[in-house]
């Protein structure tokens, strides 16, 4: 699940999982630890099972390192500094700002940016090294993987892990290719189409839009539904073009520009508005009025928060 916005993502798995909770997915990342939040696909923060943490930061970690690298430079992040954010952590999970101090305490020269913590708690994290832990207050917390997450084992060999990844793309975002799995997963198209050649034979080729692409076999149209997704939701980030979800007159009313992705109206899978909480209860803006029958989604959501 995209998880840049931490309470974003917790109502993207209640559109997944009936009956879910706030509270629920609260225990599992804090209490049991059976989801972590790591920054990996296209170097960006995911809440993922535990038990893919490691390999997928150790196949994808390294394409964010190499987008960043010239922004970490600027505010004085030194490949170095990942043994110091190491050592802050070593009595255990701190905030970014303390991990931040305890950084330049040692010697090393961050530059005076407000962005700075998080890009040295975000290069040790795609290194493999951190993890969000449990937060203090409303503060995010980070830990060394180790200790949170116990012992890593061997990683898989790398064309395992893309041709696993690729797998789970093609059957979580049908229909797909290799250039929506790029486009997504932030890898170089050429490992991209490596990985789709390695799945081919378990997936169904057909045509849409003038592209030849894939989807697992035996698929079935889903059941009429409308939900209520939440900003910067994944199934607006799994294709290279939206035109399938996302009618080209309502694009810019769903990604307005400067990364923005609004929360929206899904209505048997093609967005039909979008809508924002006002005084905690969701409140739509459908593109045709009067748009969906909601009312069963808006006391989910609030459910959900509730509960």
């Amino acid at each position: 699940m995209q998880a840049q916005e931490a309470p974003a993502a917790a109502l993207g798995v209640r559109a997944r999982l009936a009956g879910a909770t706030a509270s629920a997915v609260a225990h599992a990342r804090f209490e049991e630890r059976a989801v972590a939040r790591i920054w990996c696909m296209r170097g960006t923060l995911h809440l993922v099972p535990a038990e893919d943490a490691r390999w997928l930061v150790a196949l994808l970690g390294p394409v964010g390192l190499a987008r960043g690298r010239r922004r970490r430079e600027q505010m004085g992040i030194l490949p170095e500094a990942t043994a110091a954010v190491r050592a802050a952590l070593a009595d255990g999970p701190r905030t970014r700002h303390e991990i931040a101090e305890r950084v330049r305490a040692a010697g090393h020269r961050l530059a005076d940016d407000p962005q700075a913590p998080i890009h040295l708690v975000a290069t040790a994290a795609l290194a493999g090294d951190v993890i969000e832990a449990a937060p203090r207050g409303r503060e995010p917390t980070y830990a060394l993987a180790d200790d949170w997450l116990g012992p890593a084992g061997p990683p898989p060999e790398r064309d395992a892990g893309l041709e696993e990844l690729a797998r789970r793309h093609a059957c979580a975002h049908p229909p797909a290719g290799p250039e929506d799995f790029a486009a997504w997963s932030g890898l170089r198209i050429r490992d991209a189409r490596r990985a789709y050649e390695r799945i081919a034979s378990d997936l169904e080729e057909v045509e849409m839009l003038g592209r030849r692409v894939w989807i697992p076999p035996g698929l079935e149209p889903a059941p009429p539904a409308v939900r209520l997704l939440p900003a910067f939701d994944g199934i607006l980030l799994g294709h290279r073009d939206r035109a399938l979800i996302v009618r080209p007159e309502h694009a810019r009313d769903v990604l307005p520009g400067g990364g923005i992705l609004r929360p929206t109206v899904l209505v048997d899978g093609r967005v039909e508005g979008v809508w924002r909480f006002e005084r905690g209860t969701p409140a739509i803006a459908p593109f045709d009025p009067p748009g969906p029958d909601a009312a069963a989604e808006v006391a989910d959501v609030e459910r959900f928060r509730g509960g």
